[in-house]
């Protein structure tokens, strides 16, 4: 019971990239699209199926906290790659000089493991407004993805496959693309933002959130309310340029609870660089108390002690016609808290190398192959090797 009680959590967590799908792979314009007085009502949707094959490591060496590696023997599943599906529902209008939009994604993803949907969905869900114009800027009020680690993840290419599995042998609602290897994905934060952009190519945003509790899967860590005493703040500074961008991320949160007690906070620095039909992009981060591949998993020991994360992320994609080519590595480490044993891991990398091909518009086949190591403390080290093969459809 408590190890499905953990994975309910963490699930939550992970159940990811959604988002990326409606920005990165999705048709620019709406499936639908409804005008009804001063109000347009929209409609868009993302679902993805990937058949994934894992070598998983018979070393029989221990490395806890790695990100839902496999051992024993070999695994296969049917099941969502790094984006759920999701279903997008909009409705937008300007009123006294003011565009307003209200938005409600349901990301619910299409994995299960048991007969008659016996594990549940494992839904998440997004819900927000923006109220603002190009003179105020705009305000953000509801649910949906944080600042921190954005720009990164929607460069991973992995956002239309799979990246690194997880938990193959019983599959989590999403894999996790790059996230522990390079890079922590972001969350769906209760939050209220500010953002706002000039014409010369600088952006920003700042804004607070509802401070999450830290959960732990695998890696010991310290579980627990985070005490809340004040809002989460995450904030980001962007310069758009004719051959891509640069951006830092930052996020900042108390933890309170008596038995943990630290201020957590992260900040990353994302660039992209393009030259005609190839892309580079790089990123790399640091943190304190945040966690490795998701926000507040498993970052801090059993005792509540924070623990420093750092990582990067390097990528390189070429676009011959209707097919993408694309390969990247990412490397994070974790420092051991004053609780902490040997077998706590260490470090974490990933190297993947993908196809991505568009067979008709909207619809694209996928295939990846990735190297996956987690090595521990003590310099025992576990690998998978994983291909992957999907379908995917945006509308």
């Amino acid at each position: 019971m408590k190890g499905s009680i953990m994975k309910a959590d963490f699930n939550k967590r992970l159940v990811i990239a959604g988002m990326s799908a409606a920005v990165l792979v999705a048709p620019s314009a709406n499936a639908l699209e409804i005008q009804a007085g001063d109000w347009k009502f929209s409609m868009s949707g993302y679902v993805n199926a990937h058949a994934v094959s894992v070598d998983c490591d018979d070393s029989g060496n221990t490395v806890a906290g790695n990100a839902l590696l496999c051992t024993g023997d070999d695994a296969a599943s049917v099941s969502n790659g790094y984006s759920p599906a999701s279903f997008n529902f909009g409705a937008s209008t300007n009123k006294e000089g003011y565009d307003i939009s209200a938005n409600i994604a349901i990301e619910p993803g299409t994995t299960d493991n048991a007969a008659f949907n016996g594990n549940g969905d494992g839904e998440a869900y997004r819900a927000y407004f923006t109220i603002g114009n190009e003179d105020m800027g705009t305000v953000k009020a509801g649910r949906d993805y944080g600042v921190f680690g954005i720009d990164v993840i929607l460069q991973d290419m992995s956002l239309a496959s799979v990246g690194a599995p997880a938990s193959v042998k019983s599959p989590l609602n999403t894999s996790l693309g790059g996230a522990g290897y390079g890079y922590i994905f972001t969350d769906r934060l209760s939050q209220i933002t500010y953002s706002t952009k000039s014409s010369s190519g600088l952006s920003g945003a700042i804004g607070i959130f509802q401070p999450l509790d830290l959960v732990q899967f695998g890696g010991g860590g310290f579980v627990g309310d985070s005490g809340s005493k004040q809002p989460g703040i995450h904030g980001k500074v962007r310069f758009d340029h004719g051959a891509g961008f640069i951006s830092s991320t930052f996020l900042t949160q108390s933890v309170s609870n008596g038995a943990a007690d630290y201020t957590a906070k992260a900040i990353d620095l994302t660039a992209t660089v393009n030259f005609g039909s190839t892309s580079l992009a790089a990123s790399a981060f640091k943190a304190e108390g945040v966690g490795y591949y998701g926000l507040f998993i498993d970052a801090a020991d059993a005792s509540g002690n924070a623990r420093d994360t750092d990582g990067w992320f390097v990528q390189a994609t070429h676009t011959i016609g209707d097919t993408k080519l694309g390969i990247n590595h990412g490397v994070s480490s974790v420092d051991m808290g004053a609780a902490d044993s040997t077998s706590l891991v260490k470090s974490e990398q990933k190297t993947t190398a993908g196809v991505y091909h568009s067979w008709v518009p909207g619809v694209t086949v996928s295939a990846e192959y990735s190297v996956i190591k987690a090595k521990s403390h003590a310099s025992q080290e576990i690998e998978n090797n994983a291909l992957s093969v999907g379908l995917s459809m945006a509308f």
